[in-house]
């Protein structure tokens, strides 16, 4: 199976999930709903799959990726180049990219604790895509980045600061706990027990290239558990109403930090039990 064929796979993945509890539910249907478009990367994803490519096999760079002179789409030849490699299947990439991403790998391969989990990845599970049915019958999927040969599992994110302080509060408004609580319990299935440790390989683009190795506790991941069942919860509930709605009604005061979220929104998502709903379902379109 290729990269294209798994994302396109009608299964739950964990994006899929994220963004159920990330983003608006009219956002949702906009991204995954019948009428969706197919997905495109933003230049930040598709540095950071750069880096992904060059870490850990096996869909590498050549499977990937179109490499150019130039990408810019204002100029005749960028906007050639962008259009040949989406003929072919691929994500246009500048050379300027690649070599940026290569500096960035090396430096993620010289950390003593990053390059220690680099080296022990299991090319058996790592970038392998899973499929599997959850403990309530529902079809699902995953991809890990990285699960190492002594049962770690972690995913590899570009972020603007991986300083730890500052990255806790990006995952938890991007839904990484959601996220690799997904991922564990696909690769439970896989392997046929959870990993011995979950967290999140953090680096930056730009030099000095820092990084952080961070690792989920289990509160985490049972925060994680919890904001996947709230997911499928509005997912359904939306499905059940037909009704995909947007920020609503809300106080024009700023909002503490805890109920920014788009949890907020004013829809009765938890009246429906995830568990108890037929998978076909809630079944993606």
């Amino acid at each position: 199976m290729n990269l294209r064929e798994y994302h396109t796979h009608p299964a739950w993945s964990p994006t899929a999930l994220k963004a159920a509890v990330t983003g608006t539910m009219q956002a949702w249907w906009h991204c995954f709903g019948p009428e969706a478009r197919p997905f495109e990367p933003s230049p930040d994803m598709v540095k950071g799959d750069l880096v992904d490519a060059l870490l850990t096999p096996p869909f590498g760079l050549e499977q990937r990726f179109a490499v150019y002179s130039t990408i810019a789409r204002n100029t005749k030849a960028g906007a050639a180049n962008c259009a040949a490699a989406r003929a072919a299947g691929l994500t246009p990439v500048s050379e300027d990219m690649v070599d940026q991403a290569k500096a960035v790998a090396a430096s993620l391969r010289r950390d003593p604790l990053i390059g220690e989990v680099l080296a022990a990845l299991d090319e058996e599970y790592s970038q392998v895509p899973h499929f599997w049915s959850d403990a309530a019958g529902r079809p699902c999927r995953c991809l890990p980045d990285v699960v190492t040969t002594d049962g770690r599992l972690f995913d590899l994110k570009k972020t603007r600061s991986a300083v730890p302080r500052r990255f806790y509060w990006q995952a938890r408004d991007l839904g990484y706990d959601l996220q690799l609580a997904h991922l564990a319990l696909g690769q439970a299935d896989r392997s046929g027990e959870l990993p011995s440790e979950v967290g999140v390989i953090a680096f930056e683009w730009d030099e000095p290239y820092d990084c952080a190795l961070l690792v989920f506790d289990q509160r985490d991941i049972e925060d994680g558990l919890e904001r996947r069942e709230e997911a499928f919860r509005r997912i359904a509930a939306c499905q059940a109403s037909g009704v995909w709605p947007s920020h609503g009604r809300q106080p024009f005061r700023h909002l503490p930090a805890s109920s920014r979220a788009p949890e907020s929104e004013g829809m009765d998502a938890g009246a429906i039990d995830a568990g108890a709903i037929d998978p076909e379902s809630i079944a993606l379109f």
